[in-house]
């Protein structure tokens, strides 16, 4: 747990420009070291109890805290880690190997001690290797902070995993069999000597609590900071919706806009097989209501005609308002006769009473030009200009009727 903290405290200082935090992983990784040690030790099968000497237990516990501070440092600092992570890692190790030797120098009633040069060298090259790759998991956990943090931490608990492999092979390889000397009765434990104990034994419970309270720290500030990420990103998709919702919809009436009716039909076209109607819609004496009571009663009519609209072709077809008083309806539909009957429909629903908040509008109409596809074309541009000409075509002769784009009768303007 101790490791997680320490690669976590230098991810931290990387992803959020805090260098201070990363002179806290080295600490933390010696306490971890020198936890692991001990631990281990004390896992070991002894017929008497284990008797340290307290000066030299503490100088592994300096030793270890020192030689990784140092190590981490060098390792941030490109210019002395180089591009093979040598430097660190043999700071690394050798703080290791060095906490670890000296932890078991301290031990007063070990009784004997005998390590083959094989073991000592073997326990040297594993801490040196696992060390080299522990640098490079933390490089690429450090790499990839900023681009995904699922698999930085993959490489954190890699870099985790690796070292605490390392720190027990190695102590292991280290060890010769202890078996504990009995101590005569005329050596027992003075006061003083429980005193060293009790010194020990609270250290390494103080750096227990310690480590636990860091790592509740972390899963607390990574719950917040999750938290808060998760609020951004809902926020963010919130805007963008209603960015969307801006670009693609009239602000007015809240119908689809120009840009949203090319998407549209583009996306009919490319599966369509039945026939579709473009009906194009323009409003009849609106420009009267905009000069005698201003814009403002304008917009109020144009909101309620654009319900009317939607109310009359309910789901038969698609609706949207491509500017002013101009909008369109899209009907996919064989029978040419029932198109006929809902453009009629149109023309009795829109030539309605409208109670304004100014005044009351009874003299509006519409005249609806209609293009068909494919039979007047096969591009939205060419059919909305067919729809649009086949519209003031039939205004010019009375306004207030309907009338299908003609080729021979109407033409488009050069």
């Amino acid at each position: 747990m101790a490791f997680y903290v320490s690669f976590w405290l230098c991810k931290a200082g990387s992803r959020k420009k805090h260098y201070c935090w990363p002179l806290f992983s080295g600490p933390t990784m010696g306490c971890g070291i020198w936890l692991l040690h001990y631990m281990v030790i004390q896992a070991h099968h002894h017929s008497h109890a284990i008797n340290y000497n307290i000066q030299k237990t503490l100088a592994s516990l300096l030793i270890a805290i020192v030689g990784c501070s140092l190590g981490f440092v060098c390792f941030l600092f490109k210019k002395l880690r180089g591009q093979h992570y040598l430097l660190p890692a043999l700071l690394f190790s050798a703080s290791a190997a060095s906490m670890h030797y000296l932890g078991m120098a301290a031990i007063v009633n070990a009784g004997d001690m005998c390590v083959s040069t094989t073991d000592i060298i073997l326990s040297l090259a594993v801490i040196f290797i696992t060390s080299l790759i522990m640098l490079r998991f933390t490089h690429m956990m450090l790499v990839m902070t900023s681009r995904n943090d699922i698999y930085a931490n993959f490489y954190r608990l890699g870099a985790t995993l690796t070292l605490s492999s390392g720190v027990a092979i190695m102590h292991f390889l280290g060890s010769c069999q202890i078996n504990m000397a009995s101590i005569p009765s005329s050596a027992m434990p003075s006061s003083q000597d429980d005193y060293i104990e009790s010194v020990i034994t609270m250290t390494l419970t103080g750096l227990v609590a310690l480590v636990f309270l860091l790592a509740i720290f972390i899963w607390f500030v990574n719950f917040k900071e999750h938290l808060s990420n998760e609020l951004l990103k809902r926020e963010l998709i919130k805007k963008n919706l209603l960015l969307k919702q801006m670009t693609q919809h009239d602000s007015l009436t809240q119908l689809p806009n120009r840009l949203y009716l090319q998407k549209h039909l583009n996306t009919l076209f490319t599966h369509q097989t039945d026939p579709l109607f473009i009906m194009f819609i323009d409003l009849d004496g609106f420009k009267r209501v905009n000069d005698v009571w201003g814009h403002a009663v304008g917009d109020e009519l144009l909101v309620k005609i654009s319900h009317t609209i939607k109310e009359s072709v309910s789901n038969e077809g698609f609706v949207a308002r491509i500017g002013g008083d101009e909008f369109i309806t899209v009907i996919c539909q064989k029978d040419k006769d029932v198109v006929i009957q809902l453009a009629q429909k149109l023309l009795s629903k829109i030539a309605g009473h409208y109670e304004l908040s100014a005044t009351t509008v009874d003299f509006i109409s519409a005249s609806i030009g209609i293009s068909i596809y494919p039979e007047h074309g096969k591009d939205v541009a060419t059919l909305l200009k067919k729809a649009d000409v086949a519209m003031y075509y039939i205004k010019n002769r009375g306004k207030k009727n309907i009338t299908f784009y003609d080729e021979i009768e109407m033409s488009l303007p050069s």
